[in-house]
């Protein structure tokens, strides 16, 4: 009788077992790097695929910047066509890069290409589940046709009044800043300012961030700081604590949405609003509309917890997109026009002649017409240049049901791909936009650039639903401050030589050319500022 086998030792079955994966990764790495063999691409090595150009390009730059100038870098170096492929498998997703105006349109218009789940990934721990900007489907168009109404032209203007209250608020701190020299954050200020802003538009009320801090802001910064911890760091232990913290913010954010959202119920519920139209209608109100009257009709809690979620879902995510997109681009305008004494004399020159000479004299007309805003054309191109030189971010896809997109004739595939359409990459082609280096407003009249070109709140049924609320507030603050106020980046450090050919900011402000990849590309260090009262003001 033969004796029993003795079962190998552990460590042989573990040492086979790593055989198998490396032979199985060796595997799959070859047969993923020879998929790239004749796609249109920058310089691919085939052990590490576009990993080490990556690093080698964003190594350029100042930390943590945006992915976006890293594309911008390699589009033009390597003068690569409207649509090309970035492997950075298996650190990140294989990406399909597209920077062509009119194949973008086709990617998010025409054929509306879904989210790709990654948006999910870095938005959903902040704002939950469901919210509108990583939905899809019957949820997404649910969340759409509830909020849409808020967000036209003419609710937007209805406003004003508010937002242009807020800015006087915080014309109020720049006068006290001004006579005490001292250096300060601006994206801190407007922050709290653009907080207020969208406070008037969502609940009907100003928050009132600017006088006396808001825990509902607080709470929020607290949650957003902590899931870019966890998005970015290796160390389990650090990620498990930053969890903790944002599921703690979490728990003190929630119950104050509740408290407002039930808060105003009650209100509805007393007759205190007309609710028959949507329009005129503030978010939470139209969020709660169709509750009240169901309520009306069943008499059943219309405010259980699964709505409350949603509520609270909807409401996080206007907060996060509304007051970052704005905070962002006037920071980076304020910064600009700190650099460019004749463009800040043409804002003068045309705010004088479409409302008066006076700030009081002209937030009084804006209290009275509102619409005068759509003269501010000057105004507006500026604000246009700055999104040109500065898109707050850009979107990623996913591929559609026929996988695969045809680009000059010949058929290319996504599957697997994350699709970007990479604003910065367009607005600063040369091909594209004449002399994209130079911040020239006055293009937007001449109408050089192809009519998709400019997208930074990108286009088709997934654009910024909120696009017209930011224009209109970035306008109202440059009317109410620009011809009293002169403002200087604080503690420069120009670069001594230019870091890439396609931009020479970085000569006047150093790092603060670049935008940091936060959960948009947001200003670095907070934007710091001193600011003076005008010659003459």
């Amino acid at each position: 009788m033969a004796p029993p086998r003795t079962p190998p030792p552990w460590p042989t079955i573990a040492a086979s077992a790593i055989i198998a994966l490396l032979a199985y990764f060796a595997v799959k790495l070859i047969q993923h790097r020879r998929s790239y063999r004749d796609l249109p691409k920058p310089p691919h090595h085939f052990l590490w695929g576009h990993l080490k150009l990556m690093g080698e390009v964003m190594s350029l730059f100042p930390r943590n910047v945006h992915f976006q100038v890293a594309i911008t870098t390699m589009a033009q170096k390597y003068r690569l066509p409207g649509l090309w492929y970035l492997d950075l498998w298996p650190m990140a997703d294989p990406q399909l890069i597209i920077t062509d105006p009119e194949l973008a349109l086709y990617v998010t218009v025409l054929k509306n290409h879904p989210k790709h789940y990654v948006e999910a990934e870095l938005m959903d721990p902040i704002m939950g589940k469901g919210n509108i900007a990583t939905t899809e489907g019957h949820i997404w168009k649910a969340a759409h046709n509830m909020l849409a109404p808020a967000f036209a032209a003419s609710h937007v203007r209805n406003t004003i009044g508010g937002v242009a209250e807020e800015v006087m608020v915080f014309r109020s701190i720049l006068e006290d800043l001004a006579h005490s020299g001292a250096i300060f954050s601006l994206e801190d200020l407007l922050k709290s300012m653009i907080f207020d802003v969208i406070g008037r538009v969502t609940f009907n009320y100003s928050l009132e961030a600017q006088k006396r801090g808001s825990p509902l802001l607080s709470h929020f910064t607290d949650i957003c700081s902590a899931a870019l911890i966890e998005r970015d760091t290796w160390n389990p232990v650090k990620s498990f604590s930053a969890r903790r913290n944002r599921l703690a913010a979490t728990r003190k954010l929630d119950p104050l949405l509740e408290k407002i959202i039930r808060g105003r119920f009650e209100e509805l519920q007393r007759g205190d609003a007309d609710l028959s139209k949507r329009r005129g209608l503030s978010i939470i109100d139209l969020v709660l509309r169709e509750r009240l009257e169901e309520a009306q009709k069943t008499g059943k809690d219309a405010l259980d917890a699964n709505f409350m979620a949603v509520a609270a879902t909807h409401i996080k995510t206007l907060l996060l997109a509304a007051t970052g997109t704005t905070t962002d681009t006037l920071c980076f305008t304020y910064m600009l026009l700190s650099a460019h004494p004749e463009v800040v004399q043409k804002l003068r020159e045309e705010h004088d002649s479409v409302f008066t000479p006076g700030i009081e004299a002209s937030y009084a007309m804006l209290q009275q017409d509102p619409h005068k805003l759509s003269d501010l054309h000057y105004t507006t191109n500026v604000i246009k240049e700055v999104l040109r030189f500065y898109p707050v971010g850009n979107t990623a896809r996913a591929e559609d049901s026929t996988g695969s997109i045809t680009y000059n004739g010949k058929q290319y595939s996504t599957r697997g791909q994350m699709i970007c359409p990479v604003q910065h990459a367009m607005h600063m082609d040369p091909s594209i936009f004449p002399n994209a280096s130079a911040f020239d407003p006055d293009r937007f009249s001449r109408n050089d650039a192809p009519r998709n070109a400019w997208r930074p709140f990108e286009r088709g049924p997934r654009a910024c639903l909120g696009q017209t609320l930011a224009m209109d507030d970035m306008k109202v603050a440059l009317l109410l401050t620009v011809r009293d106020f002169d403002f200087a980046c604080a503690a420069l450090k120009p670069s001594k030589t230019q870091l890439v050919p396609w931009t020479d900011l970085d000569l006047t402000f150093g790092d603060r050319a670049f935008q940091e990849f936060i959960l948009e590309a947001r200003p670095r260090d907070g934007m710091p500022m001193t600011v003076k009262k005008a010659i003459g003001a």
